[in-house]
Parts: C-alpha cells; sequence; structure tokens
C-alpha cells in the first residue's frame, strides 16, 4: 500500500496470491478514477465470514488493546509527573501485554495461511503499511515482549532488558511523537475498515434505472466474489488465476460508475 507520485492511493497485488506468467497484463495496481479511490483491497465495503467483525485484527481491536494503551498512557502520565507507579499493576500489565504479543503471533498465521483470499489481503496490507514505517511484522511482536519484558522486570525489581538487535529507540520515539500514537500496534489497531458503498444509491445520478440495476448488480457481483474468496486456497493454480482475472474484472468496473457519478454527485467520505 503506497501514496503514487500523482497523490492517488494504490494498493499492490503480490504473487502470494497466485502466479502469473511474467509479462502478464494483469493491472498491479488500483488507482482512484476520477480522484476517488477505488473501493477494493482495504477499501473493500464487502466482507467474507472471516473478516466480517472488525476484519482479521478484531481480536487486538476489541477491547484488549484499547484498554492497554490507555492504562499505558496512564502510566506514561503518572511518571512524566513524578510519581511510581505500582509494581502489582505493572506487572499485571506486563502479564496482558504477554498475552497480546501471542495473539499478535496467532493471527499473523491465521492471515498468512488462510483459505480466505480477503484475509491474505489483510496480511499483505499489514506487512506492507509495517515496511513504510521502517518496521516488519515480527518487529512488531519483538517490540511487544521487549516491552513486556522491561513491564515484568520493573514489577519484580530486576534489571532492564537492552532492546532487540536493531531497534533504534530515539527513531522510535520520533515516530511515535509525530503520529501521536503510542506505538505501531496502537496505529493498527485504531484503523477503521471501510463499512459503506461508494454511494447511497440516493444521489441524483441513480434517477436513471439503467444507472442503478447496473450499480446494483456491481455491488452484488462484488459481494459474491468476496465470498467465492473464502476457497481461494483450496483452488488449483488455474482456479487462482480465473478468480484473479475476475476480481480484476470487479475492479474495472469499478471505475465506470465513479467516472460517471463523479460529476453528478460526490460519493461517500
Amino acid at each position: 500500500l503506497w501514496l503514487g507520485a500523482d497523490g492517488f492511493i494504490a494498493i499492490g497485488h503480490t504473487q502470494s496470491y497466485g502466479t502469473r506468467p511474467a509479462g502478464g497484463s494483469r493491472r498491479c495496481c488500483a488507482i482512484a478514477a476520477s480522484g476517488f479511490v477505488t473501493p477494493i483491497g482495504p477499501f473493500c465495503p464487502f466482507r467474507s465470514t472471516t473478516c466480517a467483525e472488525n476484519g482479521p485484527l478484531g481480536e487486538l481491536t476489541g477491547s484488549k488493546m484499547p484498554r492497554f494503551a490507555e492504562e499505558m498512557s496512564r502510566l506514561q502520565l503518572e511518571m512524566s509527573m513524578g510519581g511510581s507507579p505500582d509494581p502489582q499493576k505493572v506487572g499485571q500489565m506486563a502479564e496482558d501485554l504477554y498475552e497480546a504479543e501471542q495473539q499478535w503471533q496467532r493471527m499473523l498465521a491465521r492471515m498468512r495461511l488462510a483459505d480466505d483470499f480477503q484475509s491474505r489481503e489483510y496480511f499483505k496490507v499489514t506487512a506492507a503499511w509495517s515496511e513504510r514505517q521502517g518496521e516488519s511484522l515480527e518487529s512488531v511482536g519483538a517490540m511487544m515482549r521487549w516491552q513486556a519484558d522491561n513491564m515484568k522486570a520493573f514489577a519484580t525489581g530486576g534489571m532492564p532488558r537492552p532492546p532487540p538487535p536493531g531497534v533504534d529507540l530515539d527513531r522510535l520515539a520520533a515516530k511515535q511523537a509525530a503520529s501521536g500514537q503510542a506505538n505501531m500496534m496502537s496505529q493498527l489497531t485504531s484503523a477503521q475498515a471501510v463499512t459503506a458503498t461508494p454511494f447511497s444509491g440516493e444521489e441524483a445520478a441513480f434517477e436513471s434505472e439503467v444507472v442503478r440495476a447496473e450499480y446494483e448488480k456491481l455491488c452484488r457481483d462484488h459481494a459474491a466474489l468476496v465470498q467465492m474468496g473464502e476457497s481461494y486456497g483450496g483452488y488449483d493454480p488455474l482456479g487462482k488465476l480465473a478468480f484473479l482475472d475476475a476480481l480484476e474484472a470487479v475492479e474495472e468496473r469499478w471505475d465506470t460508475p465513479l467516472r460517471a457519478c463523479s460529476c453528478a454527485s460526490v460519493p461517500r467520505p
């Protein structure tokens, strides 16, 4: 996932989804039509069964990580004011963080190995976003363990642990200050899923029965394709290529209503 030189958001399709012969004509990114982001990939409003509730990150976005982030903010505020945190409370937070890190590893494994195509998309987009932050999914887990180790050491009166190899604490602190988030995990788990289609169907452009019928059919076809992708991992190589071709066709079909309606109405924000 990256920001193109033209200011449009683009989403890369990697060979992990399927293998296409060299020189194939598959469009490798979904760029906004008429300045709007095409509702595909992480911007898709249709969800597979696996990703229906808060996506694969739902375990961490539900209550655990937000609650932990709130407790960490209180802890940092207390320390900044010269207070001394309660060792027992810090020890419990360390145990919670250990458990969250284990959930993080299980969640990544499920996304990476899932039959569901949309889950694999989540994994690839999450990995690409982490790399844009100068980290990797593995380093995120390592930082969680290191933080938990130091919190446990504080609670038990032990010595602080050195950071994992290759971790620049000054650089991380600068990023946190710039983003306003406590850490990368907070940024990941605070992301909101897209749940609305680009148009409500009540815009002026949809007064035409033809336009309305075509738009409704596109939504049905896209949703059906997402459901078909739940078995993607079990397809043979040709089946995977056929699925990718069908997905590309839907992506191209979205360009038409976005271009046509951009002059008459504005898609939902």
